[in-house]
């Protein structure tokens, strides 16, 4: 399979979406809220928005995990969740395969 540079440029430069990442394949195919999100991984709600859909100047909306595809967003009853994509789930298999393989280098 082959991911796009810019997402793992995305993924590495920020360890909030990495954590999103992890956390949202844990609990795949589900799907859950924003403030849900944050509790988990230990962030404030307004950076994990960033994280997911970005967020003014603060977050760069082309890096966020629903722009590039990893993360998206769905409407029910006037709530948003999030839930990892297909595409999204085989670059978190490949982010575990390669900290796997590289940690034998650290």
């Amino acid at each position: 399979m082959i991911i796009d540079p810019q997402v793992l440029r995305s993924i590495h430069r920020s360890e909030l979406r990495k954590r999103i990442l992890l956390y949202l394949s844990e609990i795949y195919p589900s799907a859950t809220y924003l403030s849900e999100i944050a509790r988990i991984v230990g962030s404030d709600p307004s950076n994990v928005r960033g994280a997911l859909v970005g967020l003014g100047n603060r977050y760069n909306g082309e890096s966020s995990l629903v722009y590039l595809g990893l993360v998206e967003e769905v409407s029910n009853n006037g709530f948003k969740y999030y839930r990892l994509t297909e595409y999204g789930k085989k670059v978190v298999e490949y982010l575990r395969e390669y900290y796997r393989y590289y940690r034998k280098f650290m």
